[in-house]
């Protein structure tokens, strides 16, 4: 069905459509949380014993803040999701977070404000085994949890539209580690795909699962469009169910008036869709112009998915009123 914009994502598209990948180097805020306190960066120390150094052992969360220039507003980005999800990865973990999501989105004010934060920012929550043992285990250890900030990088994604290669990394298996938490150590595959990818001239890695099938780009969510449907990997597919994921399964029903299946995709339904998107909490919703040298669809950003991406930075923003409970202000308190 055709789509056509609406007045309030118009010029997000504009802004969309002329983004370029940036060479910005990103220092990091100063003030950090650490164990109950707000310390400097310099203060803020892990052993090079550390039980997460050398194995892994630990969790994560990465959010956003995105600056309303308007109105001089910064607004975080879904923080109940991120820390219930936070907290959901460190119970399989058999770890346990030292506040509840509600606290820490408070702690998180709080830090952002201490920080003088009044631009994009990203957020990375982190919990980890921080005790200094030498045994490849995970009882009676010491955790540690920091929350610290950095001015979001202009460089992170060419929010244009990308290239991606299937890479001959295979994306981890729940029975190897538990896939739907966000693990530290999982993120060596993902890291390894995107340098294969990068290195061999494209902007990011798609990874297929043990059994073949698409399972998700390094740090995103992916959906294609075949006709009128709209096909994203099923939570079975060994994919970690981002939350800017499910924010997209609602934009497609509300912005487009279509529908999201979830099930099996096969390598080559990448090379033969319409349209194609890759989504998550740091890219929010970036076109798929290409995969192994194939253009997706006619190899332009499809129209469909710059009015989501439109959609949901306008949201993000408050520009667009839906959805107030997506976003949590940090300067006004309203």
């Amino acid at each position: 069905m055709p789509c056509t914009l609406t007045p309030r994502t118009m010029h997000a598209v504009s802004t969309l459509e002329a983004g370029t990948v940036a060479d910005a180097a990103v220092t990091p805020l100063d003030t950090v949380y650490l164990d109950g306190a707000f310390v400097s960066t310099q203060e803020a120390r892990v052993s090079p014993r550390a039980h997460a150094l050398s194995y892994g052992t630990g969790t994560f969360e990465g959010m956003r803040a995105i600056w309303n220039e308007d109105v001089q507003e910064l607004l975080l980005l879904e923080p109940l999701a991120h820390y219930e999800r936070m907290a959901r990865s460190a119970a399989a973990l058999g770890l346990a977070l030292p506040h509840t999501p509600a606290e820490l989105i408070e702690i998180t004010i709080d830090l952002l404000r201490r920080n003088g934060a009044r631009a994009d920012t990203y957020v990375r929550p982190l919990l980890i085994l921080g005790g200094d043992a030498l045994q490849v285990r995970m009882d009676g250890i010491s955790t540690r949890f920091s929350i610290t900030l950095s001015p979001f990088p202009a460089n992170y994604i060419a929010t244009s539209g990308v290239r991606c290669l299937v890479s001959s990394w295979r994306r981890q298996r729940d029975d190897t580690l538990p896939i739907q938490a966000k693990v530290v150590g999982s993120y060596v595959g993902p890291a390894l795909a995107k340098t294969e990818a990068v290195q061999a001239g494209f902007d990011e890695a798609i990874m297929l699962n043990a059994h073949g099938y698409v399972a998700e780009a390094t740090t995103s969510n992916l959906f294609i469009r075949r006709g009128g449907a709209w096909i994203t990997p099923a939570p079975s597919e060994d994919i970690l169910e981002g939350i800017t994921r499910r924010e997209v399964i609602e934009l497609v029903e509300e912005e487009l008036g279509e529908h999201v299946m979830e099930r099996s995709v096969n390598r080559t339904e990448l090379y033969i869709c319409d349209e194609a998107l890759l989504c998550g909490t740091a890219v929010q919703v970036v076109p798929l112009l290409e995969v192994d040298r194939r253009s997706v669809g006619n190899g332009a950003a499809g129209e469909r998915t710059l009015t989501l991406a439109a959609a949901l930075l306008a949201i993000s923003r408050r520009q667009d009123q839906r959805h107030p409970e997506w976003t949590v202000p940090v300067w006004n308190g309203k």
